[in-house]
């Protein structure tokens, strides 16, 4: 799903936000590693454009380290926040509890955070 304010999020992303599910932040985390071509698809309903863009592969790659947490959240967190504004305040004190944990932590047990 896409708008102009949001930012392009892989299609099974979606359907776990909506679905109130968890977000795999491993395959978000695989998507913006990869080097894979995205296929997109686009529908409108009314004056409402909703792009889905998904991978065949399913070949998902762990995310081990507070960088690769954060820029999977960030992508996951705008995406949710886009179809929830109410929880932005929810997601923003989830980061931080999570950074916290990764900056009272050494850089080898980051992993077992995640």
């Amino acid at each position: 799903m896409y708008h102009r304010c949001c930012l392009e999020f892989h299609e099974a992303g979606w359907t776990e936000i909506i679905a109130g599910k968890c977000v795999n932040l491993d395959a978000v985390h695989s998507i913006i590693s990869s080097s894979h071509t995205i296929d997109k698809c686009t529908e409108t309903i009314r004056d409402i454009e909703i792009k889905f863009s998904g991978t065949m592969e399913t070949v998902s790659k762990k995310i081990t380290t507070a960088a690769q947490w954060q820029a999977a959240w960030n992508r996951a967190s705008c995406a949710i926040k886009f179809a929830f504004p109410h929880r932005e305040d929810e997601l923003a004190t989830y980061a931080e509890y999570i950074n916290d944990k990764f900056d009272h932590s050494t850089k080898w047990s980051h992993e077992w955070i995640i």
